[in-house]
């Protein structure tokens, strides 16, 4: 039976700290929401996107190869993922988009309330360590949150629904995580980075149910445009694809394109993808090792997993709002240095701040737009992702060493 008591509804009602975090939150979101309108900035360009494109899908216009709203704004997804999105677009667009953004607005709440619970669920929410914890976990996605509302993204919905596929694992509910995989999959095939992880863990049955999951997902369109239309529209999906990818040793945020400029001089080629594979591989495989022989069991870590899907936009050419998806790290390496013995502390806090930087005060209403594409298209972004991810490896490493030897001895 689920405890209510972890539940968003009964935490609002009966914790003050959530209440006020929730409250403040969703004043500053509203109030930037207006600010937009006011400066004619309420665009919510992704989010148009995928409105007029459930609208071409449902009205059988061009879906592929066509920009949408803006000059960029190219639909990239597969055909079963306008679905979704078909119920606002029959509304007029400016209610769909205010709707949409509410709907940000409240995962935006709930999502940073479960990460606390999750990650220290028998905490006290009164202690101002974790009110301090809280602002600072804010602070650092602020920026990433901020762009998740002005654009009007679908990736925190992504994230969130990767939080569910590992929630239904660790609560052994494999066909139901396989499911909510296979729809990650049909919006981001870049989730394939999971599926070794899953084998490793041999969650069978959640790859069946994820691989039938992708199944009907390319078969349903088919009710409404007919076998040869869906047909033809995937060909597409995977031309969109193919047309936004770039050599991966070119895309300047990940491991490939760091090295390759910052080391290589830009004389790095295929055998630097690779290696660069390779070797992050045989870290995470020790990684796995390790674990397992330390804590003796065959759970899914939240370590081991929320790290592959923050090191997506450092494997795989991307846009850079996808470097939210390190939200979880984040809050776990803010958590810890805050609430929990960490050796060193200072030195994880120095790197946090390093990272900061151009992780979060990217903005070109703060830094300028020269300083912002440096950040963004020089490398920095994901250098800064790196760094983040080290610090939440380095400190579960030695947590869980100090909990093994305090366990023997």
């Amino acid at each position: 039976m689920k405890d209510r008591s972890t539940s968003f509804v009964y935490l609002l009602r009966n914790d003050r700290t959530v209440a006020s975090f929730t409250v403040i939150t969703g004043l500053i979101c509203l109030g930037y929401y207006f600010l937009e309108l006011a400066n004619h900035r309420a665009q919510m360009a992704d989010f148009r996107v995928y409105y007029d494109a459930a609208n071409a899908f449902i009205h059988d216009t061009q879906l592929y190869g066509k920009a949408f709203g803006v000059s960029s704004g190219f639909y990239k997804y597969s055909p079963f993922a306008c679905i979704p999105f078909i119920p606002l677009a029959i509304l007029p667009y400016p209610i769909a988009s205010f709707i949409y953004y509410l709907l940000i607005m409240a995962a935006i709440c709930w999502f940073m309330v479960k990460l606390f619970h999750e990650l220290h669920p028998s905490r006290d929410w009164k202690s101002s360590r974790y009110g301090w914890a809280l602002f600072l976990v804010a602070l650092f996605m602020a920026d990433h949150l901020e762009r998740e509302l002005h654009l009007g993204n679908v990736n925190l919905f992504l994230l969130i629904l990767g939080y569910a596929v590992f929630l239904a694992l660790r609560s052994n509910r494999q066909i139901r995580a396989g499911i909510f995989m296979g729809i990650l999959l049909l919006f981001k095939p870049h989730f394939l980075i999971l599926l070794p992880y899953f084998v490793w863990k041999k969650k069978w049955t959640t790859l069946f149910a994820g691989f039938g999951t992708i199944l009907m997902g390319v078969l349903i369109p088919t009710l409404i445009k007919g076998y040869d239309g869906n047909v033809q529209l995937h060909a597409e999906w995977l031309m969109a694809m193919k047309d936004h990818n770039v050599k991966l040793e070119e895309s300047p945020n990940t491991i490939y394109g760091i090295l390759n400029h910052f080391v290589l001089n830009h004389h790095g080629s295929l055998w630097l993808v690779i290696a660069v594979l390779m070797l992050v591989a045989g870290l995470f495989a020790y990684f796995l090792i390790r674990n397992k022989r330390i804590e003796q069991h065959e759970e899914i870590r939240f370590s081991e997993y929320f790290l592959l899907i923050a090191l997506i936009p450092n494997l795989t050419h991307t846009d850079t709002e996808h470097f939210m998806w390190s939200w979880p790290l984040i809050a776990y390496v803010i958590i810890s240095l805050l609430t929990q013995p960490v050796a060193g502390p200072w030195k994880y806090a120095i790197a946090m701040f390093l990272a900061f930087i151009p992780y979060c005060v990217n903005s070109p209403d703060i830094v300028g737009k020269k300083i912002r594409f440096l950040f963004d298209e020089g490398g920095l972004l994901g250098t800064a992702n790196l760094i983040i991810i080290l610090c939440a490896v380095l400190i579960y490493l030695n947590q869980t060493r100090n909990n093994h030897l305090y366990s023997v001895s």
